[in-house]
């Protein structure tokens, strides 16, 4: 191994970034919100406004934003105008630095998935994914979205989402506070999940602590949230590990120093812990990059992003679960992927192999109150009809 040549840092590269509008925006706040903050957005999108006599653009507008990239620096110096994928206008930064317009360049593929929403690939067979059958089964029985998805969140550290069902597998929840109907109500609160899923049973219970934050913990006071996650594309396809790979454009082999979930364009990626944002913003190869500083020296960089989430910029706090961005192919990319990468003391290692620290786990007083919570949550399910709760019962496949 050697060191990467200071000469191939500094070397100038081009890169192409796709901004679809999916509401009326102005244009320099598109530039802003993806990124773009310096005189080069600035001027390209005066010069935009100047031709087409708007500062606004329509909902269904893509920008297509060809970028010089030298280190970690982009600069706009080309911007297409389309109508999804009908070019309208493309002006270029000339010799003198002025925008002016130009030719349309050779045509991008990105811009047919500028706008593409359409859910993660569907597992083969009868039963749904992991990730659809917990959602049809939460709907089912009266959860609110608010509480699927906190399904979803506490259980993401044991659950492969990606993998499909089989008749076996079971959820079970208790809420209270349902409405007339049985529904979860806005005074409702998940107060137990418990899922056999894969052959893997896991039993979790709400508990407010002393200093009056709350968390789910299994039976032995052993919080279900995790230092970190691996997986921060809850629903991603696993596609490229941690190692020496051939890389896909650049054609020699390179250390491939993280890992890939391939999802489609726009697909939410969530935190991996509760941290700080370091960065967020563009990375040369990396394209549009977010990274969180962690507790004890842990960092982690989520890339090729398409786009960063409302309020993540540096200096923001954010909770592990939170949607930070979404899942993209800016910079050097051949696909929609998040290209996720963990740090410690600086150096990159494997995040599916290393050993993270365990989360929290009760002692003392906070115990001896976790376990007379636990017990009354256990009364509560054998009585299963009692007065202002409701208990969901399902095999994870079923839907109404």
């Amino acid at each position: 191994m050697a060191p990467r040549a200071e000469t191939e840092t500094e070397a100038l590269t081009f890169a192409e970034d796709i901004i679809p509008f999916t509401k009326d925006r102005d244009i320099a706040e598109a530039f802003s919100d993806s990124g773009y903050t310096n005189s080069d957005a600035f001027g390209m999108a005066e010069a935009i406004g100047k031709l087409l006599n708007t500062t606004a653009l329509k909902a269904g507008t893509v920008l297509r934003v060809g970028l010089e990239v030298r280190g970690d620096a982009a600069k706009v110096v080309r911007t297409g105008v389309y109508d999804r994928t009908r070019h309208i206008v493309t002006i270029a930064l000339d010799d003198r630095g002025q925008f002016v317009p130009a030719e349309e360049p050779d045509p991008n593929p990105e811009l047919q998935t500028a706008f593409d929403d359409s859910p993660p690939v569907v597992v083969r067979g009868n039963l749904p994914s992991i990730y659809d059958g917990i959602y049809r089964a939460a709907y089912s029985y009266g959860l609110s979205t608010k509480m699927a998805q906190q399904v979803i969140k506490i259980l993401a550290s044991d659950v492969d989402y990606q993998a499909r069902l089989t008749s076996s597998d079971r959820l079970e929840v208790l809420f209270s506070q349902p409405d007339s109907d049985d529904q979860a109500s806005e005074d409702s609160e998940l107060l137990y999940v418990s899922a056999a899923i894969g052959g893997m049973t896991r039993t979790l219970y709400r508990f407010q602590l002393q200093d009056g934050s709350t968390d789910y913990f299994d039976e032995n006071g052993r919080s279900a949230e995790q230092f970190l996650l691996r997986k921060t594309v809850p629903n991603g396809t696993f596609r490229s590990g941690f190692g020496a790979r051939r890389h896909p454009i650049l054609g020699y082999v390179r250390m491939h120093t993280g890992v890939d979930w391939a999802a489609p364009t726009g697909t939410p990626i969530i935190a991996a812990g509760n941290g700080v944002v370091e960065k967020a913003g563009w990375a040369a190869g990396y394209g549009k990059q977010t990274i969180l500083r962690h507790a004890n020296g842990y960092e982690t960089s989520y890339n090729h992003q398409s786009a960063f989430a409302r309020g993540v910029q540096p200096g923001a706090r954010v909770r592990q679960g939170q949607v930070i961005g979404y899942v993209g192919t800016t910079g050097l990319s051949t696909g929609a992927h998040l290209h996720y990468e963990l740090m410690v003391n600086g150096t990159k290692v494997d995040p599916m192999r290393v050993r993270l620290p365990t989360g929290k786990v009760l002692q003392g007083d906070d115990l001896v109150a976790f376990k007379r919570e636990r017990e009354r949550i256990d009364d509560l399910l054998k009585q299963q009809n009692g007065t202002g709760l409701k208990v969901a019962s399902a095999g994870a496949a079923t839907s109404k």
